[in-house]
């Protein structure tokens, strides 16, 4: 089996677009939560979410006409153009590479159409044709004329990480020496409503594993890693950021919405990615939390956490900064957990001030926290009970 490796990284968030910024970003606490500026959330309360403001996308997409295509595809574009950037990746080498893609909502195409009928129109625009669901990768394709493997996961919230699961298995098995692992989704008012009639959304502040959370905020985003066997890499002088050590899904088979209460398919799902790693617990240094600020969640993750790694293991949210960005999530996820490899320091759970017996868990409140650190388990959970666990660890030669 080949060892697989991260050697370029793209981010497109509510904190930053770029690596570099939306890192340091992380790094001081800053929040990306703002009033949310979209048609057809008037009179719903509350208003805020992760949108990015200051992007632009013909600053990011040439081939394709970004005036045709959907918001998730520029996104998706974005972090991708950054990852090859990043990567130094030449275009004879790139171009080989397999694509997977993980998305919650896709283009929210049903969103456009029900504008198109609400406004009294007798035909769907061409838009919502134009950016169907798998069109997703056909214009990320295009852009950088990738010829490989492609691939479109839909498993919700662990989108991210089953994309970055079939990448890394494409590399392992000698399939493949370069994979593109990406997750995006723009931001969305059929999952705003939906949340929210899940009495899921906080109306102010995302507190992770505070006492007194009261929910989630809906945010959009997307991130690329590059992933490459390491001989691959070391041939042509990458840097490398970090090396995946293996992976773990699991499925709670429990309830649609609703985590295992117990914690069992989470538990499978870590436990399971220490042993493809051949890792114990104790050797984790920081874990990259899914921590979605939402009463069960937290609860069952932590409780989770400490049956495996005890209380005192580093542990942190960043979508107590980004919000929840679906399918982007895990990916942007995977991101932190190799620049904290890289950087020794994690960024903080921010929001936090009233700790809770039910989360008894050390969650790097308010404050980034330097400590050595060579090994990170990164978590995902998603409706259905569907959870991913993927494990980085320093690249050692």
């Amino acid at each position: 089996m080949k060892r697989v490796v991260v050697t370029g990284i793209g981010v497109t968030s509510s904190i930053g677009v770029g690596v570099n910024e939306f890192w340091e970003a992380c790094l001081n606490g800053e929040s990306g939560i703002s009033k949310i500026q979209k048609e057809g959330l008037e009179l719903l309360e509350p208003k805020y979410g992760g949108q990015i403001h200051d992007f632009e996308p013909s600053h990011s997409v040439f081939i394709n006409n970004h005036g045709e295509i959907g918001r998730g595809s520029q996104l998706l574009i974005s972090s991708v153009r950054q990852a090859i950037e990043n990567s130094g990746l030449h275009v004879d080498d790139y171009q080989k590479g397999d694509f997977f893609v993980g998305t919650t909502m896709g283009e929210v195409t049903v969103e456009k159409t029900n504008d198109d009928l609400h406004h009294g129109r007798k035909s769907i625009d061409a838009y919502v044709e134009q950016n169907d669901l798998k069109n997703m990768l056909v214009y990320a394709a295009r852009e950088f004329s990738l010829q490989g493997y492609t691939s479109l996961i839909t498993n919700a919230c662990a989108a991210g990480n089953y994309a970055l699961i079939q990448a890394y298995d494409q590399i392992k098995r000698g399939r493949s020496n370069i994979a593109f692992s990406a997750g995006t989704d723009p931001f969305s008012t059929v999952a705003y409503y939906g949340f929210n009639r899940l009495k899921a959304i906080s109306p102010d502040k995302c507190r992770p594993f505070d006492k007194n959370r009261k929910g989630m905020q809906v945010a959009e985003g997307s991130a690329c890693l590059i992933l490459e066997e390491l001989g691959h890499a070391i041939n042509r002088g990458a840097c490398i950021y970090a090396e995946i050590g293996g992976y773990g899904v699991s499925c709670d088979a429990h309830h649609i919405t609703s985590p295992h209460p117990e914690s069992n398919g989470i538990i499978r799902a870590t436990t399971n990615a220490l042993n493809a790693a051949g890792v114990r617990s104790e050797e984790v240094d920081y874990i990259s939390a899914h921590g979605t600020g939402t009463s069960a969640n937290d609860r069952v993750e932590s409780s989770a956490i400490n049956r495996i790694f005890g209380m005192d293991t580093p542990t942190s949210s960043i979508k107590s900064m980004l919000g929840h960005t679906m399918g982007a999530a895990s990916s942007i996820e995977s991101a932190v957990s190799c620049l904290a490899i890289r950087d020794n320091v994690a960024p903080p759970t921010i929001n936090f001030e009233t700790p809770d017996e039910e989360c008894p868990i050390d969650c790097i409140p308010n404050e980034a926290r330097e400590f050595e650190i060579n090994t990170v388990i990164n978590n995902s959970y998603a409706f259905g009970g569907t959870n991913a666990s993927v494990l980085f660890k320093q690249y050692q030669g």
